[in-house]
């Protein structure tokens, strides 16, 4: 026996695998009868004081003498999954194909379509439980994550945000391929914009930084890689995302290497594989309903996911650096100049001082002394504004507008 106060680590294996039923019974018997003291009991069935004494009562209760039958303590007290979780969570991993299993973007549906509440380690445990033979067939070999190094981040919400695209099949024909647009704020990790696009254009950028403007502000710093879309750092007057820059006072800076923007690089990459996965699971087949789930997805994702870096959700790191007045997000200009500025322009000429034609129809338009007008084109609006003068972002102000149509 061990000294008194002293007693060894307890066994985490259930009690009825390591005591006989008779021997359980004799530790009792002494022990309720002052033979030996409460420690000596607890050590010789390594167990814990208050369940020592729940023993003791049921010993008690089925009668001095007998021996105590104590079954199964453990097994599954869990109630059954949800029918129609079970089911979706099988379509879920059939859609992962070959993007691998991801129990986290498992849970996060769970409760963003039903409500049921899990977390990522539940949910493995689940399939691997009662899904085993699926997993097999579907993920014969999953590989181990790389190692992760730290990068510098901000310190204040907006001071710089990431922007940048990628191709992938999301629906259609094995060979299409969709694109998805996004931008994330560096300090929080919060997605500030997310869009899904048949084809990757300058249109699909204008109308990812509009849905960004529209929710959170503008930012002081955006951060994109070189591709030619976007121009070159400095060049803020030189292409037509620099030139909507320069306008909103936003600094243009360009990552010399794909490591240099590794948040957004690893954003993407986690939510191409999810958004993969949930739109195969959910039958999305266009970028309409695309963009509903994806903006869906993003909210749940900023509220609930717990970023190991900074320690809590974008959520909650957005609120705390607001609190503490550390935000350089601004409200945008007036919603008429964000619509003229994030749109496509093109030069018509003015016949007859008043008609000039878009799209095979002739249009009429307030009187003007130019001969060359500017169209800003808002093909997602279907509608476009007649300008006299091309939008300059070193002026302040709007060029006369001459009318307003739709197409």
């Amino acid at each position: 026996m061990p000294e008194v106060g002293q007693f060894p680590p307890m066994s985490k294996q259930q009690i009825q695998k390591r005591v006989c039923p008779e021997a359980l019974a004799r530790v009792l018997g002494q022990w309720n009868g002052g033979a030996i003291t409460t420690g000596e009991a607890m050590a010789a069935l390594d167990i814990s004081r208050p369940q020592l004494y729940r023993l003791r009562t049921r010993w008690l209760s089925s009668g001095k003498g007998g021996t105590l039958d104590l079954g199964v303590s453990g097994g599954d007290h869990a109630a059954a999954w949800p029918k129609e979780c079970v089911a979706h969570l099988e379509t879920m991993l059939r859609a992962s194909g070959r993007h691998g299993p991801d129990y986290a973007l498992y849970a996060d549906e769970l409760e963003r379509l039903y409500g049921f509440r899990r977390d990522r380690g539940s949910v493995r445990r689940y399939c691997e439980a009662r899904m085993g033979g699926l997993l097999r067939s579907l993920f014969p070999s999953v590989r181990s994550p790389g190692a992760r190094g730290r990068r510098w981040q901000r310190a204040e919400f907006g001071e710089l945000v990431q922007h940048d695209s990628t191709p992938l099949h999301l629906w259609g024909a094995p060979e299409a391929r969709q694109s998805v647009i996004m931008t994330v704020d560096d300090a929080t990790r919060r997605v500030l914009a997310c869009r899904v696009c048949e084809r990757e254009t300058l249109v699909e950028h204008f109308m990812a930084l509009e849905q960004m403007f529209a929710h959170v502000g503008v930012p002081r710093a955006v951060y994109t890689d070189g591709f030619t879309m976007f121009g070159r750092a400095g060049e803020g007057l030189k292409s037509r995302f620099g030139q909507v820059c320069r306008a909103f006072g936003m600094l243009h800076l360009v990552a010399p290497t794909p490591q240099a923007k590794g948040k957004i690089e690893r954003h993407m990459r986690t939510f191409q594989h999810r958004l993969a996965i949930v739109f195969a699971s959910q039958g999305v087949s266009g970028a309409a309903e695309a963009n509903e789930v994806a903006y869906e997805h993003c909210r749940h994702w900023n509220s609930n996911h717990r970023n190991r870096e900074i320690g809590s959700t974008p959520f909650e790191a957005r609120v705390r650096l607001e609190d503490e007045g550390r935000s350089q997000m601004k409200a945008p200009p007036d919603f008429k100049v964000v619509r003229l500025f994030l749109s496509l322009r093109e030069s018509r000429r003015v016949e007859m001082g008043r008609r000039i034609e878009f799209d095979g129809r002739w249009r009429t338009v307030a009187r003007t002394a130019r001969k060359r007008v500017t169209v800003a084109v808002r093909p997602y609006d279907r509608e476009f504004y007649v300008l006299e003068d091309d939008l300059d972002p070193t002026v302040r102000g709007l060029p006369r507008i001459l009318g307003k149509f739709s197409y």
